[in-house]
């Protein structure tokens, strides 16, 4: 293999594999990849790896690629709450409860991982198998590098605000929904829109508050409750799709009191953490599937190839799962100098299907969640 050596990872100027955005399938991918040998350099326009919290609740499938190439062990040191069941509720009293399916092995409905511990757990085993291994923050591409034949040799990045470029034989482009590789490589996505937007808020948890998932509706909309690791309770309260600035012209107290309704044993930390507009934070909800993955040299993971909405959680296993498959192909290729591209197009095709069929249950879910809800009570 002509990869660069190990010792010259540390020289932006030239890469095996650029990656650019630094969250879970690009990290993952990056320490697979250094695992053979396979240079990086991996680029984040954050300045820091703590951002903000979505996307950390660990599936089964998750789960097992973590496990399977051994990290599971060293997230969990930094902290991880299984969620021990999923509960229906109204007015205080629990309706109905789903627990973990034993006969399947299933242990528990859901892993809380803050994302900055599965980061940081993921970049401190890179850097045990190359101490030269650096993430490049507060680096954004500004474009793709071409060679004199037109193809894509690379990108142009300003990095602490210093222009530089970055040659690399492969990009992946793992930068999330709102992807500058997709966009400079002009791998346009179909958008799709759900109905309904998204208000996060995060507040700690009572007393004896059990990790758990907890659902109510809200004349007509979803509310979730999600457990999390170190005493929080994450609130995911879904409102109509373009609908929050009508909402905001309404008092706020009424609108903060239905979720102390629906859980009563949230009162002192709602009115301690939840005080007006401010303490919540919107998300505009919306799905997308890129027709194609791949092109030239570039390739998409994770939301940047396929956005998901929070429904399921499926985001962050899904962009897991990329990177497991994306590291196999990649190390095949780097055995030939990656001379042939083809390759690339096989990661659509081996996790396409599966991608689909996550997205068109997201949909399912969402349309049944009220028939589902009433048929509790």
């Amino acid at each position: 293999m002509n990869s660069m050596k190990m010792a010259e990872i540390n020289d932006l100027s030239h890469t095996d594999v650029c990656i650019v955005g630094a969250g879970p399938g690009g990290m993952l991918l990056s320490y697979l990849l250094n695992q053979q040998g396979i240079s990086t350099v991996l680029i984040e326009r954050q300045p820091h790896l703590h951002k903000s919290f979505r996307g950390e609740l660990l599936n089964t499938d998750g789960e097992a690629i973590l496990k399977k190439h051994g990290l599971y062990t060293h997230i969990q040191e930094l902290g991880a709450l299984p969620l021990e069941q999923i509960q229906y509720w109204k007015e205080g009293n629990i309706l109905h409860t789903i627990d973990p399916d034993l006969n399947k092995g299933e242990r528990h409905v859901g892993i809380h991982v803050p994302q900055d511990h599965l980061l940081e757990a993921i970049m401190a085993q890179t850097q045990g198998l190359n101490p030269l291994y650096q993430i490049r923050f507060n680096t954004v591409m500004t474009g793709l590098l071409r060679d004199k034949n037109g193809s894509i040799a690379g990108i142009n990045v300003r990095q602490n605000g210093v222009p530089a470029s970055i040659r690399a034989s492969i990009i992946v482009g793992a930068d999330g929904r709102y992807s500058a590789v997709r966009k400079h490589a002009g791998l346009t996505p179909e958008i799709r829109k759900h109905g309904y937007d998204l208000l996060w808020a995060r507040i700690p948890a009572p007393a004896g508050w059990e990790p758990a998932v907890r659902m109510a509706s809200m004349d007509g909309q979803q509310l979730a409750l999600f457990s999390q690791y170190g005493g929080y309770v994450q609130i995911g309260w879904n409102i109509p799709e373009a609908g929050y600035a009508k909402l905001r012209e309404q008092p706020f107290a009424p609108f903060v009191g239905k979720l102390v309704a629906a859980f009563p044993c949230l009162a002192d930390s709602v009115a301690a953490h939840i005080r007006n507009w401010s303490d919540f934070v919107l998300l505009s909800v919306e799905s997308s599937y890129s027709a194609k993955w791949a092109v030239d040299h570039v390739v998409l993971l994770g939301d940047a190839a396929h956005t998901m909405t929070p429904t399921g959680a499926f985001g962050l296993n899904a962009a897991l799962e990329d990177a497991d498959v994306l590291s196999e192909l990649l190390i095949h290729m780097a055995k030939e100098d990656f001379r042939s591209l083809e390759a690339l197009q096989q990661l659509q095709a081996i996790r396409g299907t599966k991608v689909q069929q996550q997205l068109a249950r997201q949909v399912e879910m969402e349309s049944s969640f009220q028939q589902r809800y009433e048929s509790f009570r």
